[in-house]
This record gives C-alpha cells, structure tokens and sequence, in this order.
C-alpha cells in the first residue's frame, strides 16, 4: 500500500501500525513556487519558503508527506513531532532527485 498524506498524526500512525521496521527517506530544500506573487519589496526580510519531505516505507508499504515551512523553528517543532517516526524508521538523507525519483514510484 502506497499513500500520501499532508497530517503528521497519519504518518505517525503509519508508523506505530507497521510491524517491520523499515527506513525513513528525507529530503529538504528551497521551495520554488511556478511563479512569483509579490514583488522583491514584499518579500524583504522574508525567509525562503522551504519543502521537507519524507518517505517512511516498510515491508512494500509506504507513506509519502510533505510539508512547506518558512523558517528553523518551524522545521525544529515539525521534526520533534515526527521523533517517534524516526526513532523507528531510521532517517536517510536523498538529494532532491532522488526524491523526486521515489515520490514518483509511490505516487504511480
């Protein structure tokens, strides 16, 4: 079973449900959107919108989540959410077209 879900309670739950233990692959990036809203001055200060996004797979189950986040602090809460995930599918790091390689497998 190959899933997507944007809800860190689903991916969580995922991860309590399997009985493998399996790998988590993780992915985070600037995020650039297919066109710009506001002008350069709107944008002044302002940090990059960037994606994180994470495969947990097991036993040929897999949960794909994706989340958009602006700044550090978002990432930090966002990631100590997700601990037990990791705790249990240990974290490996892809470049983003390995990513994009994987999310397009779980996703067909």
């Amino acid at each position: 079973m190959k899933q997507q879900t944007m809800n860190t309670e689903e991916l969580l739950a995922f991860a309590e449900e399997a009985h493998d233990s399996g790998t988590s692959w993780i992915q985070q990036a600037d995020y650039t959107g297919e066109e710009v809203i506001m002008t350069d001055e709107d944008l002044a200060g302002r940090e990059p919108l960037q994606r994180l996004r994470i495969i947990v797979e097991s036993a040929g189950n897999a949960k794909y989540f994706e989340s958009l986040f602006y700044n550090g602090a978002e990432l930090e809460e966002l990631m100590s959410e997700l601990e037990p995930v990791f705790e249990k599918f240990p974290k490996k790091v892809l470049s983003s077209i390995e990513m994009d390689e994987k999310v397009q497998s779980i996703t067909e």
